[in-house]
């Protein structure tokens, strides 16, 4: 089968690795058990908040952070993605390719395009990088994608052949980086996505240790609302009464009822928010807003709706601004990776592609689809059973696939004979008349 290979290949040599994986996985391991060593160290002695290191599963922890790759994820996921063909006259969908079946229906047997292509994007969201098995047919044609966590993924460089090697230790099998579909954020060099945590790291270790000082705070009841007193507690030998006081407001607390009898004179004094309460709370206000920053995202997007934004007077051009800055970007990474990788070097040829479609998320309002449709009828540049379609209505049998045009409209090639009756010097007013 290696002739198949080499005649639908994309031209592309792919080296063998020459380097041994065995001592890197040994390394790994050595490197990640004494990491947990030292969690573990902290965590016995209680102070397991002050771990400093900032991973990609506990800055999942921050709500913020959570909320905006849970965002990002879900809007691109959710997009339309088809196989498209262009035959330098018309483009249309090609619902009869491989991979089609892959992008729209299944995309892996385990997986639904949906599922599969939001852990894709969560693992290069937080991790900056992802990996994705390329499963092919006999004729090199893309049947499934596989994604795989990047906990189970140990890229490899091999300088020799400058090229990527991906381990994936579930199944102890070596990828080239021609077999994988391999996203990446942000880095200086290109080769490797850098994930958000390192280059944001001060950042979301503050969050983080505020977050542990106040689980601390309040689990060991630090936290003081108020007092009671009372004329009879006026001394140590009275220590009793104060005592049967405590005891009967915790009391009511545990029984849910929240109400507890006191001794005539009893007097609660609430302490207001102290200094450090309120320094937690700006700590977390400014955090919110940093890690909206790091992925350009207003804070409303994800439900917090104390902060207006200023990027509009609507949610429509909010929404606008969102998917051109940040969703399409990715889509396009998505996009160039999956049709170099997964079309055969004849078929990008032959004008295969794939392409997101954004038309669901800048329609706008009812009012703004509806004038839109009425003006592309109007203008001839849709037939009324396109304009139908949007809003999923049956088509008409009879005229609905034509175009119209508004009669007033004059080709400009055509505008002097309209006005003077005249075709190369003849007259030919009468005959336009009829």
């Amino acid at each position: 089968m290696s002739w198949i290979k080499n005649v639908f290949s994309r031209g592309v040599l792919v080296p063998e690795p020459s380097i041994d994986i065995e001592p890197i996985d040994e390394e790994r391991s050595i490197q990640a058990s004494t990491m947990d060593t030292a969690t573990v160290f902290l965590q016995n002695l209680g102070l397991e908040h002050l771990i400093g290191s900032v991973t990609a599963n506990n800055s999942m922890g921050i709500a913020t952070f959570y909320g905006f790759v849970k965002y990002i994820s879900n809007q691109i996921s959710s997009l339309p993605y088809n196989v498209y063909r262009y035959d330098e006259i018309w483009t249309d969908r090609d619902l009869t390719h491989p991979l089609s079946y892959a992008l729209e229906t299944r995309m892996n047997r385990n997986m639904s395009p949906f599922i599969g292509r939001r852990t894709m994007l969560i693992n290069v969201l937080v991790h900056g990088w992802s990996i994705s098995e390329i499963v092919r047919d006999e004729m090199r044609r893309t049947e499934s994608i596989v994604p795989y966590a990047c906990s189970e993924v140990y890229p490899i460089f091999d300088e020799s052949s400058d090229s990527y090697f991906f381990h994936i230790t579930k199944t102890g099998r070596t990828l080239s980086q021609d077999d994988v579909i391999f996203l990446k954020d942000i880095s200086f060099d290109g080769r490797e996505g850098k994930s958000i945590t390192e280059f944001q790291n001060s950042c979301l270790r503050v969050n983080l240790q505020a977050m542990g000082f106040t689980s601390k705070f309040f689990e060991n009841g630090t936290f003081m609302g108020g007092f009671i007193t009372h004329p009879s507690v006026n001394g140590v030998k009275k220590e009793e009464v104060a005592m049967e006081i405590k005891s009967r407001v915790m009391a009511s607390y545990r029984d849910g009822t929240g109400v507890s009898i006191l001794p005539t004179g009893s007097e609660y004094i609430k302490i207001g928010l102290n200094p450090a309460d309120s320094r937690l709370l700006e700590i977390f206000d400014k955090s919110d807003k940093d890690i909206a920053k790091m992925f350009n995202l207003p804070l409303t997007v994800i439900g917090d709706t104390t902060v207006q934004s200023s990027w509009g007077t609507g949610v429509e051009a909010m929404n606008t601004i969102v998917t051109n800055s940040v969703l399409m970007p990715w889509a396009r990474q998505i996009e160039e990776e999956v049709d170099y990788k997964c079309f055969r070097k004849d078929e990008i040829q032959d004008g295969y592609f794939t392409e997101h479609n954004f038309k669901g998320l800048l329609r706008g309002d009812f009012k703004s689809q509806s004038e839109h449709i009425i003006n592309s009828v109007n203008a001839g540049t849709m037939t009324p059973n396109e304009g139908r379609y949007f809003d999923n209505l049956k088509p008409l049998k009879k005229g609905g696939d034509d175009a119209y045009m508004n009669g007033t409209m004059t080709p400009i090639g055509l505008i002097k004979e309209v006005k003077t009756g005249e075709q190369d010097g003849k007259d030919v007013s009468a005959s336009g008349t009829e």
